[in-house]
């Protein structure tokens, strides 16, 4: 009588552990600090060129 129950017992306790390893995980995924990106920089507004394209509206810069 007991033997069937054994099996049945350890795979629901297996599925128990599973969903509560999930649980714990998508909590500690919550809770994880959001890390603001980098602020970039452009000078569009300021009629300077772009500091990684190099796109502008002046003249073309000049190695001194």
């Amino acid at each position: 009588m007991i033997k069937p129950l054994i099996p049945v017992l350890l795979a629901g306790l297996a599925v128990w552990q599973w969903q509560s390893m999930r649980r714990r995980r998508a909590q500690a995924e919550r809770l994880r600090v959001k890390v603001k990106p980098v602020e970039e920089t452009t000078w569009e507004g300021e009629g300077g060129a772009l500091p990684e394209t190099g796109s502008h509206t002046g003249p073309d810069p000049v190695l001194p």
